[in-house]
């Protein structure tokens, strides 16, 4: 396995990247569709960007949201923040209405870089935004205060207006970095405070993981805004003094066209994409790209052959990093998410007591650092799912595994009630939240289903209001409209009453699965609303 000796109190990302600057001054780092960015050019971008935050105010510890697609603006902003201790918050792009006010609120968000197509549901949501100032807008827009003037609007390209010198300040390896948002599973979604150690040595480890090398190159299609793409595509690659290249959005058709373009020796993907990938019409060059690694999927020996490429499993999260790891060879068994990653964590698989199963029982996957802040220590804002989460001095993970004989875990279920789709987890307490804000809807469950391909489908059972009517039709033209796609349910199920519990607790298990209790529709059937 790559591995790279670095302190922990060394991890500090702008102060690594400063380093590979010095290295590798003319290579290039990034590449989007239309331009390639060399090291010494990010370096001085995103020190104008940081000089500017300053300029207006900003200082150590201020929150800046980013809400724009992949692009040089997005990483510009992130690092220009980081080098002036500005926290940096990423929004899904997808998010509108009720999810993206909160997210905004919570992590008390004053300044935000956003796309121009997305303005409309900022606008929309502000006046539940009080704290937030001021926009600086990425692409072309009529530029107006909004909200009585509460809130000006920027252009983007004026933040690269500022000084290109470097920021006086110099955050620490205990500084935070950045407030993500996890998925909420019994409430409203967390947002993960991290630090520059913490990513740096996430980053670290997936090197390891994935047997990335000096000089590497990926191809990533994922979003800047979730860790994959950020802190597992961007990071490892200045730490290697590499080059990333940043799609804006996944295509099948033209993903392995795309890797071949780049030279990428290592493709980014999630679970649901090998099925899809592997759909796609065969071709006679199918084996000849450049990728040797796929990160992250379960691997399929089918795939593996076909594209001549090693899929790498890890089983970690937004809050951990990586838990546990397989080894890049024949080792590592088809199926199992690997071993513990024990350089850096204890891990445990518990009871409910939090006591050690025995090997083949399943149980909860448990964790805590070896070291301090190689991991999170906090939900932002919220101290009370921060206690809950870490009591008995482990982390519970929500996710269950068993250990085999030869110490590979192997994962079985979520503990937590989420649910995973599209390469997003999406909590149901937040989903029947935004579905519950239709008038003729009394209650709602919202719950996950085995899918055709990978990872989930997503139905929701509905009881309406008394004398009230609603259709399916016209319940899938709400959920597009007030939540982000990924949301929007495939089956819909209308009930009299919903399953309980004695404790008025919806008994969701009798709702998972495709045989209709209720009066069940799927949004894919032949003739039904697409």
């Amino acid at each position: 396995m790559t591995k790279i000796a670095i302190d922990p109190k060394e991890r500090v990302l702008t102060e690594l990247f400063k380093r590979t600057v010095e290295r590798h001054p003319n290579r290039v780092f990034l590449q989007f569709a239309a331009r390639d960015l060399t090291y010494s050019q990010v370096h001085s971008l995103s020190n104008q960007v940081g000089n500017a935050l300053v300029a207006l105010g900003l200082e150590s510890g201020s929150k800046l949201a980013i809400m724009v697609p992949n692009s040089e603006e997005f990483v510009l902003s992130w690092f220009g923040a980081a080098k002036v201790g500005v926290v940096y918050v990423p929004i899904n792009t997808e998010y509108r209405g009720q999810i993206l006010a909160y997210q905004l609120d919570k992590a008390d968000v004053t300044h935000m870089v956003i796309d121009a197509q997305y303005l409309e549901r900022l606008e929309a949501v502000l006046a539940d935004v009080p704290k937030l100032r001021h926009v600086f807008v990425r692409g072309n827009n009529a530029l107006r205060p909004m909200l009585g003037g509460r809130v000006s609007l920027t252009p983007f390209s004026r933040l690269l207006d500022a000084p290109a010198h470097e920021p006086a300040q110099r955050p620490g390896y205990t500084d935070p970095l950045a407030i993500s948002f996890t998925s909420g599973t019994t409430g409203p979604s967390k947002g993960v405070l991290t630090t520059h150690c913490h990513v740096v040595t996430f980053a670290l480890d997936w090197i390891r993981a994935t047997g990335f090398p000096d000089g590497g190159s990926i191809y990533s299609p994922l979003p800047l805004f979730h860790a994959i793409a950020a802190w597992l595509g961007v990071v490892p690659t200045l730490l290697q003094g590499g080059r990333i290249a940043l799609a804006e959005r996944f295509s099948a058709s033209a993903f392995w066209d795309e890797v071949r373009r780049y030279d990428a020796q290592l493709a980014h993907g999630i679970f649901s994409m090998v099925p899809i990938l592997l759909k796609q019409p065969e071709r006679a060059d199918d084996a000849l790209q450049p990728a040797r690694v796929f990160y992250i999927a379960k691997r399929d020996p089918v795939f593996e052959r076909r594209f001549n490429c090693h899929v790498v499993e890890v089983f970690g999260a937004t809050e951990t990093g990586i838990v546990t790891l397989a080894p890049p060879s024949d080792e590592a068994k088809i199926g199992s998410c690997g071993r513990p990653n024990n350089e850096t964590f204890e891990v445990m698989i518990a009871n409910e007591r939090d006591e050690p199963v025995a090997r083949g029982e399943v149980g909860e996957i448990l964790v805590r650092p070896r070291q301090p802040y190689a991991m999170f220590g906090q939900y932002y804002r919220m101290p009370e799912a921060t206690i809950e989460a870490f009591r008995n001095q482990w982390f519970h993970t929500g996710d269950a595994a068993r250990e085999d004989e030869d110490g590979f875990y192997w994962f079985t279920d979520r503990v937590k009630d989420s649910i995973r789709r599209r390469g997003e987890n999406i909590s149901s307490y937040e989903l029947e939240s935004a579905v519950l804000q239709h008038p003729a809807i009394l209650e709602c469950a919202a719950v996950a289903i085995k899918s055709d391909i990978a990872e989930d489908d997503l139905k929701i059972a509905v009881v309406l209001r008394e004398n009230m009517s609603l259709s399916a039709e016209e319940l899938w033209k709400f959920c597009e409209t007030h939540m982000p796609r990924f949301w929007v349910p495939r089956y819909i199920e209308f009930f009299d009453e919903l399953p309980k519990t004695p404790n008025h607790k919806v008994r969701k298990f009798v709702l998972r699965g495709k045989e209709s209790a209720g009066h069940l529709y799927d949004r894919n059937a032949t003739g039904a609303h697409r």
